[in-house]
């Protein structure tokens, strides 16, 4: 199978790779994709890994419809303002007309807004606390599969709170223990921390806060934000509580949330060009087994191999995964897949690579005579035999550090990609060259259009302190800000 290089065309080395490691496939809608099993792998790790600690933030799951009345945009202006030629509406039912038309959701500030006024009465019914896992329609221009669809899946949370601190220090805490944890622990991917300018941010926020790692070709993914929205919304909706005081005043609202973009960022992350790699603690497969045949040992070689399957998983549950010759043991906490094609190993591992499963598993008539096999990581390359005694605690410590390899090559990658730059030119030879431009900012809007306009590209954040780029760039002026500049993947 042919693969575009990286350095030949990286946009359309991505859509190779996306293609052909079954991750999706072209739907008859235009601007949308079909998930195929393995993306939908990917997003449920993510998803379970979320799940795990939004539940020790106290946020509860919830499910609010698809439609938003057409009526509801028109309380919030900026909002429809930002939203209103990616909407998708729904103007017929039963065969008529709708009294009032519907926008299928591009996402669900405006009914959080309506369920809250239902919903809270005094300070002692806050904070209110929310997640739903759902689908989205943003009619886009340009799609690139999982960067940019027109239908997407996501998590977006919202939540109201009695001050603006809390619900600031909310927002922060999503950010930092909920996103960055996920995207760092399980996704093995780094970036910078900040927050937007006031033209990059979420349409009607006070502030939104963002982590913006850096892909494979210099440019910059925004994979996740977090706002704080304030009480705009609430007076729009006028959703009000009775304070401490006895007055009645409106509460703070933070809204946040990732999506499947997070699958391209893994693509683009950690692929090269033998295709993806799938970050060990992502993989649904611990390991993949790869029988050797040799002349009528067939039916020993196959024992073996269940054998080995069954020391890996502490599980004899053998399943069908697809078509005749794959199939999967199933342990508690693990999975592994045999490939039972009668084929060069060659051609197998060929294969494999390019499937992106971290971890392989070589066996045939000598491993069984020794009692052993061999382990290969497709992250780190390193290759051993090891006996079957050993098997577990092998694969165990070579995909912590393959975990380890992806995560420090992102971070490499982002620090010795960012730059200190001191004038226009050299943020444009910056982003020209696949880097992120880090530059002193007067916080003048005219700037933000100069280099989209020269440069195609945009203030990604303005980076916190505590960060490798304090090192980078000293300001010289008290009223200015530092800003990392880049291309927008």
């Amino acid at each position: 199978m042919a693969i575009t290089p990286q350095k030949q065309d990286y946009s359309q080395w991505y859509l190779d790779v996306a293609k052909e490691a079954d991750l999706f496939e072209y739907a008859p809608v235009t601007g949308c994709i079909t998930f195929l099993p393995k993306s939908v792998t990917l997003w449920q790790k993510i998803r379970e890994t979320m799940q795990k600690k939004l539940d020790l933030l106290g946020v509860q799951n919830m499910m609010l419809p698809l439609l938003i009345p057409m009526s509801y945009f028109e309380k919030e202006k900026d909002h429809i303002e930002w939203f209103a030629p990616e909407l998708a509406v729904v103007t017929h039912g039963w065969g008529k007309q709708l009294d009032e038309p519907y926008a299928i959701r591009p996402t669900s500030e405006l009914l959080f807004c309506q369920f809250f006024k239902n919903r809270l009465t005094s300070y002692r019914d806050l904070p209110l606390l929310y997640n739903q896992w759902a689908n989205i329609i943003r009619w886009e221009k340009r799609t690139r599969p999982f960067l940019r669809t027109t239908e997407f899946h996501w998590q977006e949370g919202h939540t109201l709170h009695e001050s603006h601190d809390e619900a600031n220090a909310f927002a922060l805490s999503i950010l930092h223990d909920v996103y960055i944890a996920t995207i760092r622990d399980l996704m093995a991917i780094d970036g910078i921390v900040g927050r937007k300018s006031e033209s990059e941010k979420f349409a009607g926020a006070d502030t939104t806060y963002t982590f913006e790692p850096m892909m494979g070709n210099g440019w910059a993914l925004q994979i996740c934000t977090s706002h704080l929205l304030g009480q705009g919304f609430m007076r729009g909706f006028d959703v009000t509580f009775q304070n401490r005081e006895g007055w009645l005043e409106n509460p703070y609202y933070t809204s946040w949330g990732l999506s499947t973009r997070s699958i391209g960022g893994i693509i683009s992350s950690h692929g090269d060009d033998r295709w993806i790699i799938i970050p060990p603690r992502m993989s649904e497969y611990g390991a993949v087994i790869l029988p050797i045949y040799g002349k009528e040992n067939t039916d020993r070689v196959n024992a073996y191999v269940r054998e080995i399957a069954s020391i890996v998983t502490g599980s004899q549950t053998e399943i069908p995964v697809r078509g005749e010759y794959f199939r999967a043991y199933v342990g508690d906490e693990t999975k592994t897949l045999i490939d039972f094609r009668n084929i060069r190993l060659g051609e197998k591992i060929a294969e494999w690579e390019i499937s992106g499963y971290p971890q392989r598993i070589e066996c045939g008539e000598r491993d069984i005579e020794q009692r052993t096999c061999v382990v290969a990581s497709r992250i780190t390359g390193e290759k051993k035999i090891v006996p079957l005694d050993e098997l577990q605690s092998t694969l165990a410590l070579m995909a912590e550090a393959g975990q380890k390899a992806l995560l420090e090559k992102s971070r490499v990658r982002l620090r010795e990609n960012t730059v200190p730059c001191k004038s226009l030119e050299d943020i444009g030879e910056a982003v020209n060259d696949g880097k992120f431009a880090l530059y002193e900012w007067d916080k003048n809007p005219a700037f933000e259009q100069e280099i989209k306009d020269r440069f195609k590209a945009t203030t990604r954040c303005i980076p916190f302190e505590g960060q490798f780029t304090d090192m980078l760039l000293t300001p010289e002026k008290s009223d200015t800000v530092m800003v990392v500049v880049a291309r927008n993947f």
